[in-house]
């Protein structure tokens, strides 16, 4: 079964709540409390402001504002601009995005520090 896969254009304008499942390509202006879905990728003349992100991926060549929990992976494009606190599995930057606020990168809940042995 396909993974969904939405688009929304720079025509659209949302104030509020979004979720979403399976991947969301979002181009237009969101301004609210939450956005909460699988794969999120910010297109470059978007602009998110939400209080609260969850997403297991988010991908942005635009401006996101707001505190995200991103599960797996962030990648911030060359245009992207990042403000707010991230929490992150992984994080990728190209040359040119900006991030400022906060930053958490955190293992994974399923792998575990192994001790030392002892030689």
């Amino acid at each position: 079964m396909a993974t969904p896969r939405s688009e929304l254009s720079r025509d659209i304008e949302i104030t509020g709540t979004m979720r979403f499942q399976g991947e969301l390509i979002f181009e237009g202006k969101f301004h609210g409390d939450l956005i909460q879905g699988n794969s999120l990728i910010v297109g470059e003349h978007a602009e998110v402001h939400a209080k609260s992100i969850v997403v297991d991926n988010l991908t942005s060549a635009g401006l996101v504002e707001g505190d995200a929990k991103v599960g797996t992976r962030c990648h911030l494009k060359e245009t992207a601009h990042l403000q707010g606190s991230l929490k992150t599995f992984r994080l990728a930057m190209d040359d040119g995005a900006t991030f400022t606020g906060g930053l958490e990168i955190s293992k994974p809940a399923n792998i575990g520090v192994s001790p030392k042995k002892a030689g």
